[in-house]
């Protein structure tokens, strides 16, 4: 239920929906953003705004207040990356591989995998930013097998702020890697198609679950719940999933966790009918669609995973100047390191990490001003990240 408050009474962290009273004298403006700085309540909301409406059950600045359960970073960032980037690709070749069997009518082994997985596991324990930073920059750019990967490393990192333990994380990791098995039978005119599907193309589409469940099913030793994660992790809370229309708990538990990082990873991707989403805006744009299409608190365990600002995120400062994000802060999601690569007209700069609550109250404090699109841009995030 939204409130009423002055604007004298906004603090950042504040999600404002709208302002005025809907007259001729105060028209209503619609705001639907959060306030992610002081500058922010001077950009969206003029001095004379009245009447302002806020949704009280998102205050993007509490979110982070719980620290996220998890082991100490071990490994520095610079070090574990080569690392993580090695297994990425050899994660590449594995999805391409049972991808390519599954299209000529061969069988797959998921226990070819495990291996994989497991040094998943191991180093999103030694410095989780490195494999969360592979899946934001990434190196391939080939959605039908990065799109498994990314959500196999991106619910490996969630259920481990889950406090989930290694083991129950491998039948995790399986579960992402092929949750989405069944799309090998998809014929790719349908899968790659660059405008709208037709409502018969779109019946096809959905029957990929169905299909992958049917690859999996009776496989030696494989556990139910990722077997149930295959099938169920285009269901929906509220019921208007596919393909059984399952609601509220009889949803499982990993099918939850593959289902938001599924529609995460599918918004910040390039894809052949649409360029990708600025993290920061998709998950504000999944915030909004909480106990609707995913559990209760699902988002919000998810931002204090990701951070309100993801790793690799391109934003403009306050300075002018512009960064990439290049470490979260769990405790205070709206004042992450920034690692500053441009200068305000865009031109490269030595870079610098900015410590934004270290700053604070400072004569150097800066705050996130803007997250932006890099592709729109034409700026190479990869080249920065690495300078």
């Amino acid at each position: 239920m939204d409130q009423r408050i002055k604007r004298a009474d906004l603090k950042v962290g504040m999600y404002v929906l709208s302002y005025g009273l809907g007259t001729f004298e105060s028209p209503l403006v619609q705001v639907n953003k959060p306030l992610l700085s002081p500058r922010c309540i001077q950009t969206l909301l003029p001095a004379s705004a009245e009447d302002i409406r806020i949704d009280p059950a998102i205050n993007i600045g509490l979110l982070g207040q719980e620290r996220p359960v998890g082991v100490p970073i071990t490994t520095s960032l610079s070090d574990e990356l080569p690392i993580a980037k090695r297994l990425y690709g050899e994660a590449l070749t594995h999805v391409r591989g049972f991808v390519d069997d599954v299209r000529k009518g061969k069988d797959i082994d998921y226990r070819e995998a495990e291996p994989l997985v497991d040094n998943f596991i191991e180093s999103v324990f030694r410095n989780e930013t490195a494999s969360a930073t592979l899946f934001k920059l990434r190196w391939f750019d080939e959605y039908t097998y990065t799109h498994s990967i990314n959500v196999s490393i991106l619910a490996i990192i969630l259920g481990k702020h889950l406090d989930m333990d290694k083991p129950t994380l491998h039948k995790l990791g399986i579960a992402g890697l092929y949750h989405d098995a069944g799309k090998a039978r998809i014929p790719e005119a349908i899968l790659n198609k660059p405008g709208k599907l037709t409502e018969q193309e779109f019946q096809v589409m959905k029957s990929h679950p169905l299909e992958g469940y049917k690859l999996m099913q009776g496989q030696p030793g494989l556990d139910p719940e990722i077997l149930r994660a295959v099938v169920e992790h285009h269901e929906r809370f509220d019921g208007t999933g596919y393909p059984r229309g399952l609601r509220h708990d009889d949803i499982g538990r990993f099918s939850r966790i593959i289902s938001v990082v599924d529609v995460y990873d599918a918004l910040t991707s390039r894809r052949v009918y649409k360029d990708p989403i600025p993290p920061a805006k998709a998950l504000g744009m999944m915030y909004q669609w909480r106990d609707r299409d995913f559990t209760p608190q699902a988002i919000e365990n998810f931002i204090r995973c990701m951070g309100v600002y993801p790793v690799g995120s391109l934003v403009r400062l306050s300075s002018g100047e512009y960064g990439i994000v290049a470490s979260a802060n769990s405790l205070r999601p709206t004042k992450p390191e920034v690692k500053v690569v441009l200068d305000a007209k865009k031109r490269p700069q030595l870079p610098r990490v900015l410590d934004l609550e270290a700053l604070e109250n400072t004569p150097e404090a800066v705050d996130i001003e803007e997250v932006l699109n890099p592709a729109a841009l034409k700026i190479d995030l990869e080249r920065f990240f690495f300078a």
